[in-house]
């Protein structure tokens, strides 16, 4: 349970309403296409088990820490990841760490842990400054921009922009402006298209085509081939940190570097699973995380007023050389709170599936070998009993209040699965929200909130417009 200091009344955003509760099992599996913000019924906040039948297989909804922690971590094993990650999330990220199981999984995340130690995020971190100064200084300078200052402004695409450019450049040292507009596209296209799940996808085999089996291969065919130019060109030496060419004797070895050295004569196609998987999940992590945040405090003057304070104290200059300067996302207290609760509340990864291997009893409830089990980690964000003022945003909460329990905020997952650069990501959104508040002011053009949708990720229910001001 946690605490606020706040006096004033705090920001309630609006979210879809929850699923009745006699809805069942191929009523969830229905909604979930749709928006897995609608697809639960509110007795999931009550219950920490709830079972619904299907003709196919039965679906086990788990939403207690007690229950989320038998299947993500003490019986890990006995509940594999369910075919339908394989067949939504394979177009784009292959046999990537996202996806795989077993010895596979094991190595690619020996392969790719060395690079996400916390040292090695912490010297990032000056990179990522000066990929948010630079993102920042040309959006506030830019022609269209100059003129339309308090005009409607699309702070999703800018954000979507800025957040490539920093995997980009942590995962090639590398510049990839001439494709980012048409992977943004891609991936946009995918998640809000042909992406979401559908029925088939949860109940037939990975063997088994759909209807959107072919589309997604074409989307595969044009992803892979954009993918294959990057790496092309960081294999022809196109490396380069923002201020222009560097030898690999001045900077050390980036991600990139790393993932070929270890893969060593593995199969390339691995490889390109493996940058896809880092490219699209810190890509999107970032920019959802952004985003939401700014929906919220666009409505908040008065906090982005201390956020802004707060930004200007730290002396972005002498730590903005990726280079010699490390940074602490400690020094951001309000900030890195700020990220902290939108992730609370929306979560990118709002949920994640498994499929029991083994018959287990969870929560006074018999699970037989086979069932799919739905964790839906937007629920135990939002639960009354775990949270106070569980709907309302809060961000002081993560400042003024204990520690949250390690099951009670699992906006990265939770066990041997849990996401690998999640520290990584709440370095980069706390940076870039940091450093546009330092100068800019933003308001709503009309005072609507979003709703979240739930498909791969927490897209919003459209993207509203923003007006941003130089503060004076």
């Amino acid at each position: 349970m946690h605490t606020s200091s706040l006096a004033d009344p705090l920001l309630t955003p609006p979210m879809p309403a929850m699923a009745p509760d006699d809805i069942g099992g191929l009523g969830v599996l229905r909604a979930i296409r749709r928006n897995a913000f609608e697809a639960f019924p509110a007795r999931c906040l009550e219950e920490p088990i709830v079972r619904l039948g299907t003709s196919f297989k039965p679906i086990v909804i788990a939403t207690s820490p007690e229950s989320i922690r038998h299947v993500m971590l003490d019986q890990h094993a006995d509940y594999v990841r369910l075919p339908v990650g394989k067949r939504v999330l394979g177009p784009i990220v292959g046999n990537g760490l996202l996806v795989s199981e077993g010895d596979a999984w094991r190595m690619q995340r020996r392969t790719m842990a060395p690079a996400f130690k916390p040292h090695k995020i912490q010297a990032l971190t000056g990179l990522i400054c000066e990929v948010a100064e630079q993102a920042c200084l040309e959006f506030e300078t830019c022609v269209e921009f100059e003129a339309g200052r308090g005009q409607p402004v699309d702070l999703f695409d800018f954000f979507q922009s800025v957040s490539l450019d920093i995997a980009a450049r942590v995962m090639f040292s590398s510049d990839i402006s001439a494709i980012d507009t048409k992977l943004r596209s891609l991936l946009s296209f995918y998640i809000t298209r042909i992406g979401a799940p559908t029925m088939g996808d949860f109940l037939l085999p990975t063997w088994m085509p759909t209807v959107s089996t072919v589309r997604r291969a074409l989307f595969r065919r044009r992803w892979r081939g954009l993918l294959a130019q990057a790496i092309a060109n960081r294999r022809a030496g196109q490396r380069m940190i923002a201020r222009g060419p560097a030898s690999d004797d001045e900077y050390p070895a980036d991600l990139f570097d790393l993932l070929d050295h270890a893969h060593g004569s593995r199969p390339d196609d691995l490889l390109a699973d493996e940058v896809s998987t880092m490219l699209v999940a810190g890509h999107e992590t970032t920019a959802l995380t952004l985003f939401w945040a700014c929906v919220l405090l666009a409505q908040l003057p008065e906090l982005q007023s201390e956020l802004a304070l707060e930004a200007a104290r730290f002396d972005w200059k002498t730590k903005s050389d990726p280079v010699r300067a490390e940074m602490d996302v400690n020094a951001l207290p309000l900030a890195k709170a700020v990220v902290q609760e939108t992730l609370r509340l929306y979560s990118p990864a709002f949920m994640t599936a498994r499929l029991a291997v083994r018959s287990h009893r969870i929560g006074g409830c018999d699970v037989p070998a086979g069932a799919m089990i739905l964790i839906p980690f937007w629920l135990l964000h939002r639960n009354p009993a775990r949270w106070k003022s569980a709907a309302s945003f809060d961000p002081r909460r993560f400042i003024d209040g204990p520690k949250p329990e390690q099951f009670d905020y699992l906006p990265f997952g939770v066990g041997p699965h849990v996401c690998i650069g999640a520290q990584l990501a709440i370095a980069e959104a706390t940076i870039v929200l940091a450093r546009l508040l330092r100068d800019n002011r933003i308001a709503p053009i009309d005072n609507n909130i979003p709703l979240p949708v739930g498909r791969l990720s927490t897209r919003p229910s459209y993207s509203p417009k923003f007006s941003v001001e130089f503060r004076s």
